[in-house]
C-alpha cells in the first residue's frame, strides 16, 4: 500500500457491507481501507470474514486502526497481534490528549514519554510494517513527541476536520503545523464526513481544499457514515483530476 493513495476508516464494520464498499473504494481510485481493531487495550471484534469479503471484492489493501491511550507497550504489542492474526497491510495509531503533556520547562512526563516508548516496542514487533500517526491537525500547537513518531517511519494523518472545527484545520494549515516534523510528502490529511458541529463533510469543497494544500493522499472518516454513491464518486472524480491522490 502508499499512503499516497486516498483510503477510509471504518469504526463500525457491522454497519457497511464489505463488498459493496469494496467495490465503491476499487471504482473511485481508493487504494485502502483501516478497520478499528482497539481502544487503549480493549480489543475490537474483528471478523475475518468482513475482511476476506472486502479483500475479494477489492483487491484493496486492509490495514488496522487503534486509539492509544497509557499503556504504549502494551498497545504496541496487542497492535502486532491484530496485524498478524489478520494479516493486516498497514496500523494507524491514534494518539492524543493521552501521549501530550508540557510540564515545566517544556514537554516533559510520563505522557509525553509514551510516544517514545510506543514507537520502540512497535518498530522491534514490525520494523518494515507500513504506518501513520493520526492525530491532531496542528502539531505546532499540541506537546506530542512528534519528532519520535517521524523518526520512527510513520507518516502523518492529520485530522483535517473541517465539518466539525472549520477552516483553521483545512490541510494547508495542517502541512504548514507539521513542516517541523513531517515533509509536505508525508502528510496525507484525513477529512471528516461525518455530522460535526459544522454539518456534514462535502466532498467537492474537502477535494479543494486537498489540492490548496499540496498534499497526495487523504482519507476519509467514516466511511460508514456521512458518505454516498455521489460523494465516493465526487472524490473519485477528483483524484482523476485534481491529483489529490494516486491512483492504485
Amino acid at each position: 500500500m502508499s499512503w499516497r493513495d486516498a483510503g477510509a476508516f471504518v469504526w463500525h464494520p457491522t454497519s457497511i457491507d464489505p463488498a459493496l464498499l469494496g467495490h465503491e473504494l476499487r471504482a473511485n481510485g481508493f487504494g485502502w481501507v483501516a478497520v478499528f481493531v482497539h481502544d487503549g487495550l480493549d480489543a475490537a471484534t474483528v471478523d475475518p470474514v468482513w475482511i476476506d469479503r472486502f479483500r475479494r471484492a477489492s483487491g484493496l489493501a486492509v490495514g488496522g486502526w487503534g486509539v492509544l491511550r497509557t499503556d504504549p507497550v502494551g498497545e504496541a504489542a496487542l497492535a502486532h497481534e491484530f496485524v498478524r492474526r489478520y494479516h493486516l497491510d498497514f496500523y494507524v495509531a491514534d494518539a492524543e490528549a493521552e501521549y501530550g503533556y508540557t510540564g515545566p520547562g517544556g514537554p516533559s512526563g510520563a505522557r509525553y514519554a509514551r510516544s517514545s516508548r510506543f514507537v520502540e516496542e512497535f518498530r522491534r514487533l514490525e520494523p518494515d510494517l507500513p504506518a501513520a500517526l493520526a492525530s491532531y491537525c496542528r502539531p505546532d500547537q499540541h506537546d506530542l513527541d512528534w519528532k519520535a513518531w517521524s523518526a520512527a517511519g510513520f507518516d502523518f494523518l492529520p485530522e483535517s476536520y473541517v465539518n466539525e472545527l472549520g477552516p483553521a484545520v483545512a490541510p494547508a494549515s495542517c502541512v504548514a503545523g507539521a513542516a517541523a516534523f513531517f515533509p509536505v510528502d508525508r502528510v496525507h490529511p484525513i477529512v471528516g464526513m461525518y455530522q460535526g458541529k459544522l454539518g456534514l463533510g462535502v466532498a467537492p469543497v474537502y477535494a479543494q481544499l486537498l489540492r490548496e494544500g499540496g498534499t497526495a493522499g487523504f482519507s476519509v472518516y467514516l466511511a460508514e457514515e456521512g458518505m454516498t454513491d455521489a460523494k465516493w464518486a465526487a472524490f473519485g472524480n477528483a483524484i482523476a483530476t485534481l491529483g489529490i491522490a494516486a491512483r492504485p
